[in-house]
């Protein structure tokens, strides 16, 4: 997914350059700012942009607490550093002052970037994100962080380590909050008696008063159809053992998950269904040793 989002930045930065009626063509390198790149806008004789990633790291303070259990991992937010320079080619007189002009192509790149925050994929792509973009990016604005007040703190290793021949260059830090799709293995057995509270009363009928306990539990469970998917805002039913009445009901969320509480221990049964789905049901029991309150619609 980050080879994605360097394509959009990319994409962004070749786009809106060279949308301008100027005299040179600007290219724009997902690469390194070393001696080879050098090299290589001298050999091409256009003013270029790089843009590289310099650091990963974990976007801790992006983390989530989830009171619903669930099978599949959250994805992991990754902060995305980046360290974007200006170039032109040092053999070419037209281009007057080098360190002028590469001050301004930095600023053109910097009004652009800012314009364009959060990030968003449906927005750089023009409405249409590439067939192959994760869906997670699709119409999704990312935290983006331009010109954050502490720089990139390590910018003197960065320019010692990409080349002896490289002296510094305008440069400008961008991070991108990432979320990294985790597979869709399940992460352990489901929980599915998620809750159960003890409440303490006390009766008095003429004889010594009794502590009564009042015991209720929270439940949850999927709607998945015969293929094994989830089915998004499958109806749930929980009624009695006759099917007679209906204490609860709930509806199912776009990972096919439903939960039921506050239910006094007993025996029930579950009933469900959807517009493309005829009803299933199954009995239960609250709480069970099995803890199996899944339900199949064929």
């Amino acid at each position: 997914m980050i080879n994605q989002l360097d394509e959009m930045i990319r994409h962004l930065l070749d786009v809106s350059l060279n949308a301008p009626a100027l005299p040179w063509t600007i290219d724009v390198g997902i690469r390194p700012p070393d001696d080879a790149w050098r090299s290589t806008v001298n050999a091409n004789g256009r003013p270029a942009v790089s843009v590289y990633l310099v650091e990963t790291r974990e976007a801790r303070d992006r983390r989530t607490s989830d009171a619903v259990l669930r099978r599949r991992p959250q994805p992991f937010q990754v902060d995305c550093h980046y360290v974007i320079t200006a170039w032109i080619p040092t053999s070419d007189p037209t281009f007057g002052t080098p360190t002028i002009v590469e001050d301004w192509l930095l600023g053109q790149v910097i009004s652009i970037l800012s314009d364009r925050l959060p990030l968003n994929a449906t927005d750089i792509y023009g409405g249409t994100p590439p067939p192959d973009l994760e869906p997670i990016l699709d119409d999704l604005d990312l935290p983006t962080e331009l010109l954050p007040p502490e720089g990139y703190q390590r910018l003197a290793d960065f320019w010692t380590g990409v080349g002896q021949g490289n002296v510094w260059h305008p440069s400008a830090h961008l991070v991108v909050t990432l979320p990294i799709v985790r597979s869709d293995r399940p992460v352990g057995p489901p929980v599915t008696t998620l809750h159960v509270s003890t409440t303490p009363t006390i009766t008095s009928t003429g004889a010594p008063p009794e502590l009564v306990l009042d015991t209720s539990v929270d439940i949850g469970g999927e709607v998945h159809d015969g293929a094994g998917e989830p089915v998004r805002g499958a109806w749930v039913l929980l009624t009695d053992t006759a099917g007679t009445t209906t204490y609860q009901s709930a509806t199912a969320d776009a990972d096919g998950r439903f939960h039921l509480v506050g239910l006094a221990p007993g025996d029930y049964r579950l009933v469900a269904g959807s517009t493309d789905h005829p009803a299933v049901e199954q009995p239960i029991e609250v709480p069970s040793n099995i803890d199996n309150y899944d339900l199949t619609l064929t």
